[in-house]
C-alpha cells in the first residue's frame, strides 16, 4: 500500500509541473493560441496606415532665415510610400529689400500659402529611426507688398500663381513609435512664380512632428488583448513597455 501511495505521488509531480511551463494557459477567457493569432494579426504590416505632420520649414534668402509652418495628413503605404495632403504659409518681412524712395523708408513683406502634394519613399526603417526621400509639388500664391515703414501703408503689391518643388533626404528619430522627430535637407526649385523680383530657388531644411494614428491604436489594442488573456503583471509596467520597446 505504502508502496503504491509513494508512486501515484511521484507520478504526479511532473504532471503538475508540466501544465505549469504551458505558456498558453487558458484563463477562461483567452487561449494562447488565440493570443498569439491575435497578436499577430496586430502587429501585422498594414496596406494603409494613416498619418499626421506637423512640419516647420526653414527658406534661407540672401542671408536672411524665412520660416514657413504648415502641416499635411495622409497615408503610409505598406510602411514605404508615404503620400499626403499639406498646407503651408508665410507671411515675413524681407530685409533684403527695404529701400529709401525720396527719403521714405519702405519695407517688402512677403505672403506666402500653397497646398502640397507630398510624397516620400522610405528606404530604411527601423525600430528607432527612418531615412527617406521626399519629393513633394505645392501650388498656391505668391503676395509682395512694399510698405511705408511708419504707419505700414501700402505702396506697390504684386501677386501672382506659384509652382514649387521640393526634393531632399529626410531622417526621423522615434523615441516612441507613434511619435517622431523629423528632420529634412533639400532644395526648393521654381517651375512657375508670376511674382518674378522673388525667387523661391535653394536650400531648405525642416523639422517637423510626426504622428502614426496606426501605432497608437495598435498599442492600446495589444493592451487590451493581454488584459483580457491574463497575461499583464503590471499595469503601469506593461503599458510603458508597449509605448516604448
Amino acid at each position: 500500500m505504502r508502496l503504491l501511495l509513494a508512486t501515484l505521488f511521484f507520478c504526479s509531480v511532473p504532471a503538475f509541473a508540466q501544465y505549469d511551463t504551458i505558456p498558453a494557459i487558458d484563463s477562461g477567457r483567452c487561449t494562447y493560441a488565440q493570443f498569439r493569432q491575435d497578436s499577430l494579426a496586430l502587429v501585422a504590416v498594414k496596406l494603409v496606415r494613416p498619418q499626421f505632420r506637423f512640419d516647420n520649414r526653414t527658406i534661407y534668402f540672401k542671408g536672411q532665415v524665412l520660416s514657413v509652418g504648415g502641416h499635411d495628413i495622409g497615408v503610409l503605404l505598406k510602411d514605404k510610400l508615404r503620400v499626403t495632403l499639406g498646407y503651408y504659409r508665410m507671411i515675413d518681412h524681407l530685409s533684403s529689400y527695404r529701400k529709401d524712395i525720396e527719403g521714405q523708408q519702405y519695407d517688402r513683406q512677403l505672403r506666402l500659402a500653397y497646398g502640397t502634394l507630398n510624397t516620400e519613399l522610405i528606404y530604411v526603417n527601423r525600430r528607432f529611426f527612418s531615412l527617406g526621400m521626399p519629393l513633394e509639388f505645392g501650388f498656391g500664391r505668391n503676395i509682395s507688398r512694399y510698405k511705408i515703414v511708419p504707419d505700414a501703408t501700402d505702396y506697390v503689391q504684386k501677386s501672382g500663381f506659384l509652382v514649387v518643388t521640393d526634393f531632399g533626404l529626410s531622417g526621423s528619430f522615434k523615441p516612441i513609435r507613434w511619435v517622431g522627430i523629423r528632420f529634412v535637407v533639400g532644395y526648393r526649385k521654381n517651375i512657375v512664380n508670376q511674382v518674378e523680383d522673388f525667387r523661391f530657388d535653394g536650400i531648405f531644411t525642416s523639422v517637423g512632428l510626426n504622428i502614426d494614428f496606426r501605432e497608437v491604436t495598435k498599442d492600446f489594442r495589444m493592451y487590451r488583448l493581454m488584459k483580457r488573456c491574463g497575461r499583464i503583471d503590471s499595469k503601469i509596467g506593461t503599458a510603458v513597455d508597449l509605448f516604448v520597446d
